[in-house]
Order: structure tokens, then sequence, then C-alpha cells
């Protein structure tokens, strides 16, 4: 019996094609534990198969919000940015410092905490060079494989630092994601831009960082023309002149979301006009922005077709005059939310998104109008609401 394997699996590019398919690309819809169970045997065929799919573990980053998540965050940091001491290992050793760093939620008998050891039992990081230098190429080669980082409501105010200490060595990353981290700052998002030296960055959410300002926002149009997706919830800081520079720089965004609970008057027809003109934008949260119906009515006649999500909840300004040209000129809507604007009463025409299975959100008041409505003209409406 030959035992010898197959030509194609010694050549890197079929093994890396391989390895692909064992990774769920939906990481964010899952617990993070399991996201590459399938792909850990691998690491153990031999020296080839390991290579490729350590490669593509470092692919995408993740980290959430606990305690012992923000220090394997950092023990990560260290080892990408050889930044400090680090423990010589071998091949399981390797395997037992990704499941330590990433994923905290394994309780098998194999996971051992290979960083920071102790001094007894750890080098400097220019020991490490002298005695086993491939561990220093190595990591160099896999932070190269970087392409997404993805944080989770991580309240430290020293999350700044080590971002900054790692965003010179990720010139190609393509998603960035933040959210809900409080202490994010404008230089760390400068740093991340100034590095994507090779402008791959597409997708970029910052919700929930309130610290984020126009500058950060500025440079992102600059520097990001491929920019696909712009995520700025929350942050109130944000206004006109950074979302004006982003329609004029970025003609192929598709998701803007801008939504907010206070400073309303920052956003107005005067930013998200020029997205309706300049860009290619089909997902559209204004919910709390200075929306009017001219601008609502700009974004039908230039996007139309193409409109597949719009949120303007809580656009108390919005009239009949908006759904009315929602109804005629954007066929493809999916997803239409309303709530709390009062001045809309048109309920044939909301009656017509309802036939046209548009998921809708409403407020109780607008609900029990829209049921009276519907009861005094014989109607039966089941207004959807979408999944958040």
């Amino acid at each position: 019996m030959n035992n010898t394997p197959h030509l194609a699996l010694k050549l890197p590019e079929i093994v890396s094609q391989i390895v692909s398919y064992l990774v769920n690309p939906s990481y964010q819809d899952q617990d993070k534990s399991t996201l590459y169970k399938d792909i850990y045997p691998c690491l153990f065929v031999n020296s080839l198969w390991h290579d490729c799919a350590f490669r593509y573990m470092w692919r995408s980053i993740l980290f959430e919000d606990s305690k012992t998540e923000y220090d394997s965050f950092l023990r990560f940091i260290s080892i990408a940015a050889n930044a400090s001491t680090i423990k010589t290992c071998h091949l399981q050793d390797e395997y037992s410092q990704w499941k330590e760093m990433f994923s905290n939620r394994y309780h098998d008998a194999d996971t051992i905490l290979a960083l920071n050891t102790g001094e007894k039992d750890t080098l400097s990081a220019e020991q490490n060079r002298k005695y086993n230098p491939s561990i220093y190429r190595h990591y160099a080669q896999y932070r190269n494989s970087i392409r997404s980082i993805t944080l989770r409501k991580i309240k430290e105010k020293t999350i700044n630092e080590p971002l900054q200490q790692i965003a010179p060595y990720i010139p190609r990353l393509e998603r960035l994601d933040i959210y809900i981290c409080d202490y994010l700052s404008d230089s760390t998002i400068l740093t991340f831009i100034n590095c994507n030296i090779f402008s791959t960055l597409t997708y970029l959410s910052l919700a929930g960082c309130n610290r984020i300002t126009d500058e950060a926002i500025l440079s992102v149009a600059k520097r990001c023309p491929k920019l696909l997706h712009l995520d700025l919830r929350a942050c109130g800081q944000i206004s006109d002149r950074s979302i004006g520079a982003i329609a004029r720089r970025c003609p192929n965004l598709h998701h803007l979301n801008v939504g907010r609970v206070r400073d309303r008057e920052r956003i107005t027809i005067k930013s998200i006009g020029l997205i309706a003109k300049y860009t290619k934008v089909a997902v559209l949260g204004l919910a709390g922005c200075d929306m009017t119906d001219e601008c609502l009515l700009l974004l039908a006649k230039y996007r139309g077709k193409a409109l597949e999500r719009v949120s303007v909840n809580n656009c108390y300004r919005l009239t009949n005059k908006t759904v009315q040209a929602y109804v005629k000129h954007c066929p493809n809507l999916s997803v239409f939310e309303m709530k709390e604007c009062h001045w809309i009463d048109d309920w044939a025409s909301v009656a017509e998104l309802v036939q046209r299975r548009v998921l809708l959100t409403l407020c109780d008041q607008q609900s029990k109008a829209c049921t009276e409505w519907a009861r005094r003209h014989g109607k039966v409406m089941e207004v959807r609401a979408p999944v958040k």
C-alpha cells in the first residue's frame, strides 16, 4: 500500500484552499470558541499544513468584553509586534498559544498557558531571536496574513496603545470593527489608516465609539477609496463635514449608518444629499438625524431602485411626502424604519409597503393608528419588523 500523499496535498496553494473551506466566514454570529474547531487538526498533519492553517487562523482577529479576553488581546499584541518576552515554543506550544490567546472557553486537557509563564521559563526577545529565530520569522509572516480585527465592548482606558502598536504591521487590513469601546481615540484610527498603505480597507465600523471625531473620518475619506461599509452609529461628534468628504472620495460606498440619539443637527441634507448623488449607497441608517422630506426625496431620486434598507426612526420632521416617494421610486426596498415619525399618517402608502413585504418599524402610537385605519377600510395589515 502506497502511503505517499498526492502531489496536490503538497502544494501550498491547494492546501490553503482546503483550509479556507474549514472556516465559517460568518464568525460574527457564532461563539468564538467554535470558529476554528475544524481547522485545529490541520496543525498536526505536517509543517506545510500547519503553516497554511496558522496563517488562516491569523486572518480574522476577534476579542470580546471580558478581562481574560483583554489579557489575551495584550498577549497577542506582544507576539504580533515582538514587543515583550515570549517563551520559545515548538509545534505543540504554538497550538496551545493560539488556543489560549483566541479562546478562553476551552476546557480540554491540552490547553496550556504558553505565554508569560514566569521569569524562570521565559527568554528576552533578543534571546529568542538568538536561540530560535524561526519563531519571529513565522510570526512576522503570520501577522502579514491579518485582514480583519474585531474588538467588542472593551472598556479599558489603555486600549489605544496596543492597537497603535500593531497597526504598522497590518498594511493590508480589510476590515476594522470596533464596537462600543469607550476610550478609542482618533489617533488610533489615524494610525491604522496611515499604515494601510495598500488602501485595502473596505469595512469600517466604529459603532458606539463616541470619542471619534470628524478628523479620523476625514482621513478615512482621503486614504480609503475602496470603502464599502461605514458604521458610525452613536458617534455623536461626526458631522456633515466628514460625511460629505466620504461622499466625494468613496464612490463605491454601499452601507452608511450615522444614526444617533443626540447631536441630530450635525447630520443634515448637506452631507446626505451628497451621499445620494455620489455613492452607491443601498443601506442607510439615519435614525435621529436632522432629516427633511427634501433630503429623503433626493435619496429616492438618485438611488431609487438601488435602495434596500432605510432607517429614519425619530426623524420627526418627515411627512407623507417621504413615504409616498419611497412607494413610488424604491421597488426593491426591503426595510423601512419610521418609528416616532408622527407626521407620517398616509396608511394607504404604508399598506402598499406591507403588501410588498417590506419590513417596517412603528412605535405603539403608530401601530395603533395603522390598525385602526385598516379596520375602517376592511383590510388586514400584518406589519412585520426587521430582526435586530
